[in-house]
C-alpha cells in the first residue's frame, strides 16, 4: 500500500468531519451556506466564542474573529490537544499520521524512530539572554549608539529622549558565534506592563542596501504583546487617547509631526497620549486587551494608508463594538465582512473611496461613543461655536433645572413686558431676576462645557493622502504611484504651454520646501 502524504489527507478527509472528531457540532442556526460548528458545555448549552466557520470553498475552517484558515494538517497541529492520540510532547507531524488514519479506516505503520522522537515545545522569549544598550538623556555618549537607527528615519535626538524609556540596543550571540544587534521595542501586555513579553526589532542598513533587517525576537509573544509608550509615564488607566499604529517608528514620527505644529501650550497633552504598535498585523487579542484597560479613552487609529491598514482599522472597530466576525478583500478590491454575532449576516462593501465612519455605520459600529452626561446635547449644538444653541431638553438633570429657573423667569418678563399691567419699578424687578438666571445658567453651562471631553471614539487618522505611513510623511516620501503621475501631468502642462520643464526647477523647488516644511 503506497504512503499517504499531506496532500492525500487534505484530499480524502473533509473538515467537518474533522471538527466532528474534535468534538464540535454543527450549529444549525447558522444556517447550510457557510456551515459552523460550536462546543456545547456540559450543561447542554453552546460555549460561547468556540466556533469555526467552513469557508466557501468548504476545504477550510476558521474561528472568528480571527482571519487565519485552518485545513485539515494545520487544524490538527495547532488544536493537538482536541484528539485522543495526543500525549504532551509528541511531534505533531505524528500525530497528524494518526488521527487521519484513523479517520481514513487505514493501518498506520509504527516507526520506532518517529514515535521516539519528541516535539521539542517552543521555547518562550527571554529578555535575560540579551545585553543591551540603553539610552540615557543625559549621556551623549550612550547616545551615539542610536544614531544609525534613527538618522535615517529622520527622528530627531529630541523625540529620542522623549521616547527613551520604551526602546534600547539588544545585542545577543548567536549558535553560529555571530553576534546580532538591533534596535528593540519591547513588548509588553497592557495588563502586565512592567513584564516585557518580546521585542519588536530593526537593524541598520548594509552599505548600499535600501532595506534594513525588521521582525520578532525568537519566543516574542506578538499575539498578546504590543509596545506600548507613554511619554509622561502616566498609568494606562488614566488615558484619555490612545494612537495606535504598525510600528514605533511611525509613533515616534507623529510624535515629532504634531510636536513641530502644535502651539506649546498644547504639547503637555502631546505627552500625555498612549502610544501603541502592534508590531505589524494587528490581533483581536491586541485590540481586545489595550480596551479593557483603557475603557473611556478616544482610539485613534494611525495606521498605514493602504488598503491593508483600511481593514486593520475595520476591524478594530468591529472588536470595540464586541463583534464575532471575520474579514477580508476580494481580489477586485471590495471588503467582504462576516458577522455572526448573533446571527449570520455577510456586508460586501466598497474600499474606494474609503469613508470609514460610513462604513462603520453600515456594519452597525458607533465610532462617536461618548460616555459623559453633556455628550447629547454637546452633539445637537446647531452652532459649535455657541454652547446655548443646543436642544436644551438633553441637558443633564442639574443644568436643566438651572435652565428651567431661566426660561421661567423668561416668560414672566415678556409676559409683564407686553400686558402693559405692570408698572415700570415692578418690570425692572422682573427684568434683574432674569438678567441674575441668565448669568447663572450661561455660568453654569461654561463649567460644565470647560469640562466636557469627548470620550470612547474611534478616530480613523492616516497620515496624509500622498504617503503610505507617518515615517514616510516624516521623510516626505510619497507614493510612486501619485508622484508620478503628478509629474506627468505638470510635464503635460507645460509641453501644452510652450513651456520648457527645465525652467521650472527652481519654482518647483520652492515648492516641494513649502510642503516638506516639517522635515528636519
Amino acid at each position: 500500500m503506497a504512503e499517504l502524504r499531506y496532500e492525500d489527507f487534505k484530499s480524502r478527509i473533509n473538515i467537518q468531519d474533522l471538527l466532528v472528531d474534535a468534538g464540535y457540532t454543527l450549529n444549525r442556526r447558522d444556517g447550510l451556506r457557510y456551515p459552523s460548528y460550536v462546543k456545547m458545555g456540559s450543561d447542554g448549552k453552546r460555549i460561547r466564542g468556540d466556533k469555526f466557520i467552513i469557508t466557501a470553498n468548504g476545504l477550510c475552517c476558521f474561528q472568528p474573529p480571527e482571519q487565519k484558515n485552518y485545513n485539515v494538517i494545520s487544524f490538527i497541529k495547532e488544536h493537538p490537544h482536541l484528539f485522543s492520540e495526543y500525549t504532551p510532547g509528541m511531534n505533531t507531524d505524528r500525530l497528524v499520521n494518526l488521527v487521519c488514519h484513523r479517520l481514513l479506516n487505514t493501518p498506520v505503520e509504527q516507526r520506532s524512530s518517529v514515535v521516539a522522537e519528541k516535539e521539542r515545545p517552543e521555547k518562550g522569549f527571554d529578555l535575560k539572554e540579551y545585553e543591551r544598550l540603553d539610552f540615557h538623556k543625559s549621556d551623549w555618549d550612550s547616545q551615539k549608539a542610536f544614531y544609525p537607527y534613527f538618522k535615517p528615519r529622520g527622528i530627531t535626538l529630541d523625540i529620542q529622549r522623549a521616547f527613551a524609556n520604551h526602546f534600547f540596543i539588544a545585542l545577543r550571540e548567536a549558535p553560529n558565534g555571530k553576534t546580532y544587534t538591533n534596535l528593540s521595542f519591547p513588548l509588553r501586555k497592557p495588563n502586565d506592563p512592567a513584564t516585557v513579553v518580546g521585542l519588536e526589532e530593526r537593524g541598520r542598513a548594509n552599505a548600499g542596501s535600501k532595506t534594513a533587517y525588521k521582525g520578532m525576537a525568537a519566543g516574542s509573544n506578538a499575539t498578546e504583546g504590543m509596545w506600548i509608550a507613554v511619554p509622561s509615564e502616566k498609568a494606562l488607566d488614566k488615558a484619555k487617547d490612545v494612537y495606535w499604529f504598525e510600528s514605533a517608528y511611525d509613533a515616534m514620527a507623529f510624535y515629532q509631526i504634531h510636536k513641530n505644529w502644535e502651539p506649546k501650550e498644547e504639547l503637555s497633552r502631546l505627552e500625555n497620549f498612549v502610544f501603541v504598535s502592534t508590531g505589524g498585523n494587528p490581533s483581536i487579542h491586541q485590540f481586545k486587551a489595550m480596551l479593557a484597560e483603557t475603557p473611556n479613552a478616544n482610539h485613534h487609529l494611525c495606521f498605514d494608508r493602504d488598503r491593508t491598514g483600511q481593514m486593520f482599522a475595520i476591524n478594530f472597530a468591529l472588536a470595540k463594538a464586541g463583534k464575532t466576525f471575520n474579514t477580508h478583500v476580494t481580489p477586485k478590491g471590495q471588503l467582504v465582512v462576516v458577522d455572526t454575532t448573533d446571527k449570520y449576516q455577510r456586508y460586501e462593501l466598497n474600499m474606494e473611496p474609503f469613508e470609514f465612519d460610513k462604513i462603520a455605520g453600515i456594519l452597525g459600529v458607533d465610532t462617536q461613543s461618548q460616555r459623559n452626561a453633556m455628550a447629547e446635547y454637546m452633539g445637537s449644538l446647531r452652532d459649535k461655536n455657541d454652547i446655548l444653541s443646543g436642544d436644551e431638553d438633553l441637558l443633564p438633570s442639574d443644568l436643566l433645572k438651572i435652565y428651567a429657573t431661566y426660561e421661567s423667569a423668561c416668560e414672566e418678563y415678556h409676559s409683564a413686558k407686553y400686558s402693559r399691567l405692570v408698572c415700570k419699578e415692578d418690570l425692572e424687578e422682573i427684568s434683574d431676576e432674569l438678567k441674575t438666571s441668565y448669568e447663572a445658567y450661561k455660568a453654569a453651562m461654561k463649567d460644565a462645557v470647560s469640562q466636557y471631553e469627548p470620550v470612547g471614539r474611534t478616530i480613523y487618522q492616516p497620515c496624509e493622502k500622498e504617503y503610505k505611513d507617518w515615517n514616510d510623511q516624516l521623510l516626505c516620501k510619497r507614493m510612486a504611484a501619485e508622484e508620478d503621475n503628478a509629474v506627468n501631468k505638470a510635464l503635460e502642462k507645460n509641453v501644452v504651454a510652450g513651456n520648457n520643464p527645465e525652467e521650472r526647477d527652481e519654482e518647483n523647488n520652492e515648492e516641494e520646501k513649502r510642503t516638506c516644511h516639517f522635515h528636519r
